[in-house]
C-alpha cells in the first residue's frame, strides 16, 4: 500500500509541472486539506476543499512561467503517510527572472487520493510533523 501512496504523491507533483491543474486535481480527495509553509508569502492558513487548493496552485501557475515541479526524494513512507522533497523551477511571468525552490511535503494518501498535504521548510519539520525522525 505504501508504494502505491508514494506513486500517487509523485504523480500529483509531476502532473502539476506537465499537465496543469486539470491533471492534478484527479489525485485529490474532494475534501483535501493543504497548507503552504507556515509564515511563507503564500501561506493563507489551512485550505480546505478542492476549490481552495485549486486557487492556491492557480496562483503559482499565474506567477511562474515554465513551471516544473517534481519529487526529488521520498524521505519517509509509513501506511498512509508519505513525506517527500519537492523541487520547483521556472521564470517569473513579470520579471522573467529564473526561480527555483526546494521544500518538504507531508501527505496523507487514502484510497488513491491525497486527503491532506502540508509543506515544510525543513526535512526535520516534515518528519517531526508525522511523528517520524531520523
Amino acid at each position: 500500500m505504501s508504494q502505491e501512496n508514494v506513486d500517487v504523491v509523485r504523480a500529483q507533483f509531476a502532473a502539476l509541472g506537465h499537465g496543469g491543474l486539470e491533471a492534478v486535481t484527479r489525485f485529490w480527495h474532494p475534501d483535501i486539506e493543504w497548507r503552504a509553509i507556515e509564515g511563507a508569502l503564500d501561506d493563507v492558513g489551512i485550505m480546505r476543499g478542492e476549490h481552495a487548493v485549486r486557487r492556491y496552485y492557480q496562483d503559482w501557475i499565474d506567477t511562474v512561467d515554465q513551471l516544473q515541479v517534481g519529487v526529488v526524494e521520498v524521505i519517509a513512507e509509513a501506511g498512509e503517510q508519505v513525506v517527500v522533497v519537492v523541487r520547483n523551477s521556472g521564470r517569473g511571468r513579470v520579471s522573467g527572472a529564473p526561480s527555483s525552490g526546494r521544500y518538504y511535503v507531508a501527505c496523507i494518501v487514502r484510497d488513491g487520493q491525497i486527503v491532506s498535504g502540508r509543506e515544510y521548510a525543513t526535512r526535520e519539520q516534515a518528519l517531526e510533523a508525522v511523528g517520524l525522525s531520523e
